[in-house]
């Protein structure tokens, strides 16, 4: 707090002494014509008068009359020769022309020659306030102690604000990831507070979302490791050959299912890291997924896949690659999903394109059509890889559509089940 506020007083002191020494003297400069004018106006009546009243008498009788009207002034009235009036270069021209002039250049005394004669008459030095130094320093004092006040209390309120900022941030440093700073709207840290806090939400998201995958890793890997060392406790023990071979096969499945997973777990992680790394380019989008089509269809297939192209042909940008796996990820889930029959469908709209793969499935209820999109969530809780899969390929579409600046969507179905809608600028590279 006292750092704060001597930085800040400091700061503000010394660009005021800075305005009071170096601008003050420019200002008073410039301020010397209106005074002058002002003093001009104010004493000119009196000029005329007592030269006037001079005029009307012996020079031998001056000094008597003036006399008189130093007694009534506050400031001395004297006539001394022109040869002996000091004047400043810029004021002599005018008092040579008989004009009203400033003896010095802070207007301490006024001077004007008396006209056909040889001296001038002469006013001053004017009275001043006294002890003018000494109000003036006192003045300045005060303006110092004055100041000193606003710039304490907004001190205090922006010390309270670090203070409570600097407390959020100890304690998420200490592992409390839901600390949270706080501040009022009006503080001048409002904006750094939301930075903190939106910060502090994401790293809290991620780590909850780093150990919720490691548990879910963790207990994918459990069966197939159990099932691998169960087959090799039974090789050991296995009378036959045909029961070797039986057991040896097992574990290379096993062991192909954990490959599996592992590659989908590090393509996850790297959309999941680096979103933006995709390379697109424009293709012929129609017979793309034609092809795309005719390599997941097989003989002996329980549900029919189905793909209604349209009349036309669409170029469109994007990777084949990643849009691949992503499109192969989602005619997989409807497969897995259906009862009877897939259908994929695509419309160009504007400067996007969509692709819809429906399927007359169970459907997908509202409250989990976010959460289908998140790594290992398997709405039936099954096992079975046969209906819940690893849990990880939507969850992969979806950074695939978000590295190509698209989205995807869950809906119902025309067809009584799901509705999964790929979607995607057409020129990605223009859109960016």
């Amino acid at each position: 707090m006292k750092r704060i506020f001597l930085t800040i007083y400091v700061l503000i002191a010394c660009t005021a002494l800075f305005v009071i020494i170096g601008v003050t003297p420019l200002v008073d400069r410039l301020m010397t014509g209106i005074e002058l004018e002002e003093e001009r106006s104010e004493f000119r009546g009196i000029f005329a008068l007592i030269i006037q009243d001079l005029e009307s008498m012996p020079a031998s009788a001056w000094k008597g009359y003036l006399d008189g009207l130093n007694q009534s002034f506050d400031y001395p009235i004297t006539v001394v020769e022109n040869e002996g009036v000091l004047l400043p270069p810029r004021h002599r021209d005018d008092f040579d022309t008989g004009h009203l002039v400033p003896t010095t250049e802070g207007v301490d005394a006024l001077v004007k020659k008396i006209s056909d004669t040889g001296y001038s008459l002469i006013l001053g030095p004017l009275p001043e306030l006294k002890n003018l130094a000494l109000i003036e320093r006192l003045i300045l004092a005060l303006s110092f102690v004055v100041l000193a006040i606003p710039v304490f209390a907004w001190s205090l309120m922006l010390w309270r604000d670090l203070s409570r900022l600097e407390a959020a941030t100890r304690a998420f440093g200490q592992g409390d990831f839901s600390a949270r700073a706080t501040s009022s709207r009006f503080s001048s840290l409002s904006d750094l507070k939301e930075t903190f806090n939106a910060m502090a939400y994401r790293i809290e998201k991620l780590i909850a979302s780093h150990k919720e995958l490691t548990n879910a890793v963790s207990h994918e890997l459990r069966t197939p490791l159990s099932r691998i060392r169960f087959g090799m406790e039974m090789m050991k023990t296995g009378k036959t050959r045909d029961d070797r071979e039986r057991y040896l096969l097992g574990i290379e499945r096993d062991t192909g299912e954990i490959e599996t997973l592992v590659d989908e777990m590090l393509t996850y992680a790297r959309f999941d890291r680096e979103p933006g790394r995709v390379t697109p380019s424009s293709h012929e989008l129609v017979g793309w997924l034609g092809y795309m089509v005719a390599c997941e269809q097989g003989e002996g297939m329980s549900v029919r896949l189905v793909w209604d192209p349209p009349a036309s042909s669409v170029e469109v940008w994007f990777d084949p690659q990643y849009m691949a796996w992503a499109v192969r990820n989602l005619i997989r889930n409807a497969l897995g999903h259906a009862v009877t029959e897939v259908r994929l469908s695509m419309e160009s709209r504007g400067d996007a394109v969509s692709l819809h793969i429906d399927d007359d499935g169970p459907g997908v209820p509202d409250a989990d059509r976010e959460r289908i999109f998140e790594p290992f969530a398997r709405l039936d809780g099954s096992r079975n890889r046969k209906s819940g899969g690893y849990g990880l390929g939507l969850a992969i579409a979806k950074r695939i559509a978000i590295a190509h600046e698209g989205a995807i969507t869950v809906d119902d179905s025309p067809m009584g089940g799901a509705r999964f809608t790929l979607s995607w600028p057409k020129n990605p590279a223009e859109e960016a």
